[in-house]
């Protein structure tokens, strides 16, 4: 093999290994030596997390039906008490979420009222960052920024594969699932994929780098040599995990019918994944990056809301029947985010404007089903309007990562938070 000028492996794990990218042209036979032989079925679990962008309106989620005061605030928006789907007899779900009814009815859906965290932002960009990185000051693209569950996949796996941490769909890749020692992969397409990496003169530069003639000592030659072997086993799963989850995609067949829009065919292809038997740990898609706003519905709400819910209740039942057909069901457990709520009070345009604490769902046979929390107060308000938070949303993280991935909260998160009992 022809020798390469390369930096040390440790610039090249701070930079990433998207410097190496698809195509950075090792031989096809090391490619396909290291897709060869067929893998063991993994029973490791899994956890898939949900963007909800915009901002959902958590009380139209999730409407306190038996509260006199929502209906107060909410003249023109309020969900019917008639249409509402009771959980119990304080609040209910929205009337477009029939079949996330039935994950509640069969013990497979827990919801947490009023999350969010102290000093809310209501900037779309910063609080996706804080909920991705479950702490405040960490910027997406920054060397070193790392997301909570990327920082999980450091912490449990030592192998080097790059598809431990996957994200699905277009948009950036996510701070979410980006690592330091596993980046993360995003795909959107059979043949598109978009390692992380420095897309800096800089980090053009190291690019360049690995692929230049050797013209160093040979004092210096060991060194090069052992840094070499490191980065082609990287660079060779990079390009594989290529190839396999181009197969796994185009060529996955499934008799359940999810729905025809970006979000869901971002499911079927994790759904995809994980039946095909792809080692990933996490994943991650978006709904309403196609949608003009997402769920950010400052005017006309109740069309686009019903449209986007109708939307995330089919595609989530799709995924678990999915799931289920291949008995992967059990080894996955989903969870919502988004980047804040919405104000109480509805605004003029038939909408609501940003706002503070929202529900999150989780889903699956592994967790503790029920209405977890209790709905903030709609009368004990903020100077601006807001719901207060009632519960802290790394308190749901920790539930996720201590009862669901048997891993320490603190190690993860920083910081010791008391779990919510929303995991079986």
């Amino acid at each position: 093999m022809t020798r390469i000028n390369i930096a040390t492996r440790r610039e090249f794990l701070t930079r990433g290994m998207g410097i190496v990218g698809v195509g950075c042209g090792l031989p096809n036979l090391l490619v396909r030596s290291a897709l060869a032989g067929p893998k063991d079925a993994s029973d490791d679990r899994i956890v898939v997390a949900l963007l909800l962008t915009g901002g959902p309106d958590g009380l139209s989620l999730v409407p306190p039906y038996a509260d006199d005061e929502y209906y107060v605030h909410r003249k023109v928006l309020r969900v019917p008490t008639k249409e509402v789907l009771k959980l119990n007899d304080e609040v209910g779900l929205h009337p477009q979420l029939p079949r996330i009814k039935k994950f509640y009815d069969r013990g497979d859906l827990a919801v947490v009222l009023g999350t969010g965290y102290p000093g809310f932002t209501l900037s779309h960009f910063v609080g996706r960052e804080i909920w991705e990185a479950a702490k405040k000051g960490v910027r997406s693209g920054q060397q070193g920024s790392t997301g909570w569950l990327g920082r999980f996949v450091d912490h449990a796996c030592e192998n080097p594969d790059p598809t431990l941490n996957v994200a699905v769909g277009s948009g950036r890749l996510p701070l979410l699932i980006t690592g330091k020692e596993h980046p993360g992969i995003g795909f959107s397409s059979p043949d598109s994929f978009r390692f992380l990496g420095d897309r800096t003169t800089e980090g053009q530069a190291l690019y360049r780098n690995l692929n230049k003639m050797n013209k160093k000592s040979k004092m210096k030659e060991a060194s090069t040599q052992a840094d070499l072997q490191f980065i082609t086993k990287t660079a060779t799963n990079a390009n594989a995990a290529s190839e396999r989850l181009g197969e796994l995609s185009s060529h996955y067949k499934t008799p359940v019918r999810y729905p025809d829009t970006q979000f869901g065919q971002s499911m079927k292809t994790i759904a995809g994944f994980i039946n095909g038997g792809l080692d990933a740990r996490v994943y991650y898609a978006a709904q309403g990056i196609a949608t003009f706003g997402g769920y950010d519905t400052h005017a006309d709400q109740p069309r686009r809301l019903a449209t986007l819910l109708n939307e995330l209740d089919e595609t989530m039942d799709a995924f678990y029947k999915d799931l289920a057909r291949s008995k992967n069901a059990d080894r996955v457990l989903a969870y919502t985010y988004s980047e804040f709520g919405r104000r109480v009070k509805e605004n003029h345009s038939g909408g609501t404007d940003h706002g503070v604490a929202q529900p999150m769902f989780l889903f699956g046979p592994g967790v503790k089903a029920g209405v977890h929390g209790q709905m903030p107060s709609l009368t004990d308000l903020d100077k601006r309007g807001n719901l207060k938070t009632a519960i802290d949303f790394r308190r749901v993280y920790t539930a996720i990562l201590e009862k669901w991935l048997k891993v320490p909260g603190k190690t993860i998160l920083g910081k010791k938070y008391a779990p919510i009992d929303c995991i079986g």
